[in-house]
């Protein structure tokens, strides 16, 4: 099966342990998510590797639901969240800044590619789509991480 990549990167202005906890603790990532993302259910353990949540998404009016299963190649550095059912699998890779104060995160999705022309078209007219979705979801990071606020208003608050 062919697949095709979407991600993105940027430094976070917090340090490595709270942004690892915004991405792996779904209590609270819920509260960094895009709208595009309309929920998050958690339906095993809720932080780190062993969680697994039902995510359903609304791209573009085409809504889709996948079941991922976190694990951490390398704790605390590479979360990867995957659907083995539908073939999507996206990674963490967390990388502290050298004064340790800031966060590098690089968030790539691979994804499943359809055959022929239908797979091009849909290369062309998703990437950019999920890579916008995945900047705003970083930005959010930063702003929660930041400054105490979450974009959703269905999110939890930390200190």
């Amino acid at each position: 099966m062919k697949i095709y990549q979407v991600g993105v990167a940027r430094m976070i202005d917090a340090p490595l342990e709270a942004v690892y906890r915004v991405v792996t603790d779904m209590n609270v990532h819920i509260g960094i998510l895009p709208r595009q993302f309309e929920t998050l259910e958690v339906l095993q353990g809720g932080s780190g590797s062993g969680t697994v949540f039902r995510l359903t998404m609304n791209v573009m009016g085409i809504r889709s639901s996948l079941q991922m299963r976190i694990t951490e190649p390398i704790p605390g550095r590479v979360i990867r969240e995957q659907d083995d059912k539908a073939g999507v699998t996206t990674t963490w890779t967390l990388k502290p800044s050298d004064d340790s104060k800031h966060c590098y995160v690089d968030l790539m999705t691979e994804f499943p590619s359809k055959p022929g022309l239908a797979g091009v078209v849909e290369r062309l007219l998703v990437s950019p789509i999920i890579r916008s979705i995945y900047h705003r979801e970083l930005d959010n990071i930063n702003v929660y991480l930041t400054t105490g606020i979450a974009a959703r208003k269905d999110s939890v608050h930390f200190s």
